[in-house]
């Protein structure tokens, strides 16, 4: 056996893989998904009155008991370019002819792969809803414990303005609990049942076809729908919500990555990873896991979206496509989901540094706050002048920004203040505020 992704691979399993995630991804998982379509699809059918009772129920229990290894079905897979003939091959083996001869009634191959593809994914929406809330609960509590934290805001790299740390880490806050929505949102466009048998129109089952979708969308605990074998706008907008998840959490990973570089140091992580020939280092492997994982599903998505230009009522090239794409989008989510929530139980956070950070340049980065507080006395086009001017003065040093000036206006700031209007004037509280309030409520049902 050989192992080309990463995620897949012994070496970078655990680093670039999910346990949990995978449960829900590797063959086994699929096979058992399909299996369970199969008998709760005879199942339905026999609730219809399309099956014998007996013959549903012979089913249903051959399903639930098969072990059906992958390799099993390799050589049928490559023959027919999708699994399903040669696991309803192997079904009607494991019954007595009268029952076999029910089994894959009036389906199609594509409506066993969906609808299993989309249980798998149902189990991966929980399992990245539990993550994503523990994520924001972390970013919550960072926001809240640091909320008068000074620190220097940056724009385009630069020292731009002071801020609080607890507001930096609501910016990042608030953009996941958008995703939390829209994972609610998105959840009954995606869970809907896949049987519309050959071209769409489930005509081999007649005037029970309408119910038996019905009611094997019941039992499966999905939403009933008319085929969609090559409408894949909800799983191109599954595809996208990824992509967004992994890009927010790589913005986090990026702005930690700068944050905890050795000169700046105003955050750091207990977990880092060492070098083998530089043992002061302590790499920040989560946030550039992170990071990686954010590049990776933004040029995914690309492909998924390419897959939806598909051909009549069913398409083997765009449905191969989603094969080759969508399972490394969601492992690639669960893994950075993962790495955030580890980051984040090992972030230590360096109140010293900042305001160290804070005080280089002699006060310059004041310079904003510092203006607006002299255009109360002054016209604003003087104050700004004036401020422009003290600041090339104070890049010079050796003297501080407020202190200049002082000189050339006569008007004392005092640093203290202009902090805390900065801190907690403008809209930074109530929009901190905001933002903790609808993270402290529970998702969206």
């Amino acid at each position: 056996m050989f192992s080309i992704s990463p995620f897949d691979s012994a070496l970078y399993r655990q680093l670039l893989s999910d346990k949990e995630a995978a449960a829900f991804l590797g063959d086994e998982a699929q096979i058992a998904a399909m299996l369970k379509v199969e008998g709760e699809l005879a199942l339905a059918q026999a609730d219809c009155g399309l099956l014998p009772p007996d013959a549903a129920a012979a089913i249903a229990r051959a399903a639930a008991g098969l072990a059906l290894p992958a390799i099993k079905l390799a050589a049928g897979t490559a023959s027919a370019g999708v699994p399903v003939p040669a696991l309803v091959k192997a079904l009607k083996q494991a019954l007595p002819a009268e029952q076999a001869r029910w089994v894959h009634f009036g389906a199609t191959s594509q409506d066993i792969v969906d609808t299993a593809l989309v249980l798998n994914c149902r189990a991966l929406l929980a399992l990245y809803e539990e993550r994503l809330g523990r994520v924001v609960a972390s970013l919550a509590g960072l926001a809240r414990e640091h909320r008068h934290t000074p620190m220097a805001g940056r724009t385009r790299s630069q020292q731009a303005a002071p801020m609080s740390f607890g507001f930096k880490a609501a910016g990042w806050l608030a953009p996941l609990l958008r995703q939390r929505q829209r994972l609610a949102e998105l959840r009954p466009r995606l869970l809907r049942v896949q049987l519309a048998g050959a071209v769409g129109t489930l005509a081999a089952m007649g005037e029970r076809a309408d119910r038996v979708n019905r009611r094997l969308a019941e039992r499966l605990q999905l939403a009933p729908a008319p085929g969609w074998h090559t409408q894949r706008d909800s799983l191109v907008e599954l595809a996208d919500w990824l992509a967004m998840t992994t890009g927010l959490l790589g913005k986090v990973g990026q702005d930690w990555l700068w944050l905890s570089q050795t000169e700046v140091a105003e955050i750091g992580f207990s977990n880092g990873g060492g070098s083998s020939t530089m043992p002061q280092k302590c790499n920040p492997v989560n946030a550039e896991i992170m990071v990686a994982l954010a590049r990776h599903n933004a040029g995914l998505v690309g492909q998924m979206h390419q897959a939806m230009v598909q051909e009549h009522e069913r398409s083997g090239s765009g449905w191969t496509q989603e094969w080759l794409v969508l399972p490394a989008m969601l492992m690639g989510t669960a893994v950075a989901l993962h790495h955030a929530r580890e980051a984040l139980a090992h972030l230590r956070v360096n109140p010293e540094h900042m305001q160290a950070n804070l005080a280089l340049h002699n006060g310059v980065i004041y310079a904003e706050a510092a203006t607006f507080a002299l255009a109360a006395q002054m016209p604003r086009d003087q104050a700004a002048t004036l401020v422009s001017a003290a600041c090339q003065e104070a890049l010079a040093g050796p003297r501080h920004l407020l202190e200049i000036i002082h000189e050339r206006s006569g008007i004392r700031l005092e640093l203290a203040s202009l902090q805390r209007q900065l801190l907690d004037g403008g809209a930074t509280a109530p929009w901190l505020e905001a933002i903790l309030a609808e993270a402290a409520q529970p998702p969206l049902a």
